[in-house]
C-alpha cells in the first residue's frame, strides 16, 4: 500500500516523562539526566526500569490524558497557519479512558473554537497512523494526536516478565506521555503556498503479526518500490520479539540501508511509550534527520502491528 502519497508534515510536538516539548524532550534524555526511575522487586533486589512524568498535576488517567492533550493541542495550534483555522482533530486515548468524557472536555475547552470535528477513538501505534492517514481522504489537512501511559500498567507488565529490569535484558521501559501531528496534502500546501517540513512517502502495515517476521515482510514488499531506505529511525524496544524481527527485517535487505546497525530509538530516549509511540516517532524523526536521502521509519506496535514509513525531502 502506498496510501500517504502527497501527504505531507506542517508541524509537531511530543510530550515525554524528559519534557513537556520536544525540543526538550530530546535535549534532556540525550543529557541522560537521570531520566529513567527503578522500581525495587518484592526480593528487594531486582530492579525494574520505568520513566513517568512527574509535571503533571493530574491524578487519574483521565485528567493525565486531558492535561497532555491540552499541551500538544496548544503546541500544535500555535504552529498551525491561521487559514487552516478551524482544523478536524482525531485523537487515540488509552482504552481505559472514557471517548465521551474526552470529547466533552475538549468540547468545553478553549481550543474548540479551532476545531470544526472531532473524532476521538481507541487506537494504537501504526494503526493510528494508518487511521490519520485515510482521514486525509476525506480532509485537506488536520491534526492528529495520541496520548498513552504504559505506567498505569507497571505492575502487569512485571507480572508478565515484560520490563527490563537487572534481571531481564529482553524487556521495555514503560512510560507514558503524548504526541501530535499537523498533516495535510498536497493541493494545500500548494495553494496556500505552506512550508512543510517532511514528505510522507511509501506506507504499509502489518497487523497483528505475532511470528516475528512482520518488519521482515514489510521490508521484503517495500523493496519492491524503494531502492534506497536510507537511515532507520524506530521506536522498537529491547523485547526480544522486536529484536529478532528487526535482525531478519536487515538479513532481507541489508545493503539498502544506511548504517542499519545503528537505528535511531526513541525507546532509549522516553522509554516505551505505547500506542503513541508511533506519531512520537514521526515527530522526532522529521526534527532530527537531515534529509540529504531518505529515510525509513520502522513501527513496533504494542499489539503486534508493524509499519514502515518513509519520509522524503518536500
Amino acid at each position: 500500500m502506498n496510501g500517504s502519497t502527497a501527504r505531507y508534515v506542517l508541524g509537531m510536538e511530543v510530550i515525554t516523562p524528559t519534557g513537556m516539548n520536544l525540543e526538550i524532550a530530546q535535549t534532556v534524555a540525550k543529557a541522560d539526566l537521570a531520566r529513567f526511575e527503578q522500581l525495587e522487586g518484592d526480593d528487594g533486589i531486582e530492579r525494574f526500569t520505568y520513566a513517568k512524568i512527574d509535571y503533571t498535576e493530574a491524578q487519574t488517567l483521565l485528567d493525565k490524558t486531558c492535561e497532555l492533550s491540552g499541551y500538544i493541542l496548544s503546541s500544535l495550534l500555535e504552529q498551525l497557519p491561521q487559514s487552516l483555522k478551524p482544523i478536524p482533530l482525531i485523537i487515540a486515548v488509552p482504552n481505559e479512558v472514557s471517548l465521551v468524557k474526552v470529547q466533552e472536555w475538549i468540547g468545553e475547552s478553549t481550543y474548540s473554537g479551532f476545531i470544526s470535528k472531532i473524532d476521538v477513538i481507541h487506537s494504537n501505534g501504526a494503526s493510528f497512523v494508518l487511521k490519520a492517514m485515510k482521514s486525509l481522504d476525506d480532509n485537506d489537512a488536520m491534526m492528529c494526536i495520541s496520548v498513552d501511559s504504559l505506567v498505569e500498567s507497571l505492575g502487569d507488565l512485571i507480572k508478565d516478565g515484560k520490563v527490563l529490569s537487572t534481571n531481564n535484558p529482553w524487556g521495555i521501559i514503560p512510560s507514558e506521555g503524548g504526541a501530535g501531528l499537523i498533516v495535510c496534502r498536497r493541493n494545500i500546501v500548494e495553494t496556500l503556498k505552506l512550508k512543510p517540513k517532511a514528505k510522507l512517502g511509501y506506507l504499509d502495515i502489518e497487523l497483528g503479526a505475532t511470528d516475528r517476521r512482520g518488519m521482515y515482510r514489510l521490508v521484503q514488499r517495500a523493496s519492491q518500490q524503494i531502492d534506497s531506505f536510507g537511515e532507520v529511525y524506530s521506536d522498537m524496544s529491547n523485547l526480544r520479539a522486536h529484536t529478532e524481527d528487526y535482525g531478519f527485517a536487515l538479513g532481507a535487505k541489508a545493503e539498502r540501508f544506511i548504517q542499519p546497525q545503528q537505528p535511531h530509538l526513541i525507546n532509549e530516549l522516553w522509554g516505551t511509550m505505547g500506542s503513541c509511540s508511533s506519531p512520537a516517532l514521526i515527530a522526532y524523526a522529521v526534527k532530527n534527520h537531515h534529509f540529504n536521502q531518505p529515510t525509513t521509519l520502522m513501527m513496533f506496535g504494542p499489539e503486534g502491528d508493524k509499519a514502515i514509513l518513509q519520509l522524503l525531502a518536500c
